[in-house]
């Protein structure tokens, strides 16, 4: 197996792509004005470009490091809080699929499709034999009721010799429902304003701000000019105050109500980019928590498998199946170390190299169809 892809569910994903290609074609746009600007407007139109290039980056690099940090300090919080040191049994009967999304929220699609394949070897619906360089899979089994609906999926597949083109968002959703069913983990929404960067409120609030500014300002000259003149000429410097303030105010209030536009752009591509991350990893419920916990413990016992070795070899033939969930831990090099031929080679499954397996050098034996 020497490529290995991961699949995650991905949400909102237009909006992403959305994001990406604005900020390439605004990148294409700068470059274009920043080389052959001629005048003030094309400086300007660089400026805007550059102000919102900058907040939509910054918005892609805080939303994506905000939902990281939010899942590490989860995750560093499971562990910290992990009763055990070692499980030395098997945690639950809940499967590969199950127990790759419970552990990490993805499924390494060549790698977790040989260990769903080892682990229906063990549980004595397939079996597995090395012919020459080939692998032979032959049905022991039918579908029963004791698989969850990603397993049944996989089971299907081989059954009909199709176990090359799995669709592998499907077995995704099917191994997502089992863990939502089996009370384990559930997707946390999270909802994106869809509000416009700059909304009429805020634009009617601003134009109130700067009306009043300019009223205060044109009393304040009618005020001053009164104690040394007529109230006619208090009147007109008053109006002319008022007007030259207001005029000058347009700018300034022009560009905060655009700085406010790109500012809120970034925080939208912010919210998006922490959505993505966030629901892409299934949050884990009271009872997930509790079997993740024992997921961890039982890598730690698979990792120093080694340390056992003095066991008995009528001992070791409950590890054909810790062989499938070293795969999915990605410790079968360090549990392969151990030397035992029955890890390999035993009834459930007789193969030479876990890592030489794969689905294009598979068959099924058309005898058990």
């Amino acid at each position: 197996m020497n490529k290995e892809t991961k699949y995650s569910k991905t949400y909102n994903l237009k909006a992403t792509i959305f994001s990406v290609l604005l900020l390439v074609v605004l990148t294409i746009l700068l470059i274009h004005f920043l080389f052959g600007a001629n005048n003030i407007l094309e400086v300007l139109v660089c400026i805007i470009l550059l102000t919102l290039i900058f907040f939509g980056l910054i918005g892609v690099i805080a939303g994506i490091l905000k939902g990281k940090w939010q899942i590490l300090k989860e995750n560093k919080y499971i562990k910290n809080t992990n009763p055990y040191i070692y499980y030395r049994d098997l945690p639950n009967n809940f499967g590969i699929g199950v127990t790759s999304l419970l552990f990490d929220s993805t499924i390494e699609n060549y790698k977790d499709i040989v260990a769903v394949i080892l682990d229906l070897c063990a549980r004595k619906y397939l079996s597995l034999i090395k012919q020459n360089d080939k692998y032979i899979i032959k049905v022991l089994k039918n579908i029963d009721s004791d698989l969850l609906s990603n397993e049944k999926y996989i089971l299907t597949l081989i059954i009909k010799n199709d176990i090359k083109n799995i669709n592998y968002q499907q077995w995704y959703d099917y191994c997502v429902q089992d863990g939502i069913d089996l009370g384990l983990y559930y997707h946390e929404e999270i909802n994106i304003s869809n509000n416009p960067p700059l909304t009429k409120d805020i634009i009617k609030k601003r134009s109130k701000v700067h009306l009043l500014i300019s009223i205060i300002i044109g009393i304040f000259v009618f005020v001053l000019f009164l104690l040394n003149d007529n109230i006619f000429k208090s009147i007109g410097f008053g109006v002319f105050g008022f007007i030259l303030t207001y005029i000058i105010l347009i700018i300034p209030f022009y560009l905060i109500n655009v700085l406010t536009g790109f500012k809120n752009i970034g925080k939208q591509v912010k919210n998006i980019n922490y959505k993505n991350i966030i629901e892409n990893n299934l949050k884990k419920t009271k009872k997930g928590i509790e079997e993740l916990h024992k997921l961890y413990s039982f890598k730690a016992f698979i990792n120093d498998f080694g340390n056992f070795i003095d066991k008995r070899a009528d001992e070791v033939i409950l590890w054909d199946r810790y062989l499938s969930y070293a795969q999915v831990f990605g410790l079968t090099t360090e549990i392969m170390k151990s030397g035992y031929k029955e890890l390999v080679n035993n009834s459930s499954f007789k193969i030479d190299n876990i890592d030489n397996i794969n689905l294009y050098n598979i068959e099924i034996n058309p005898a058990s169809k």
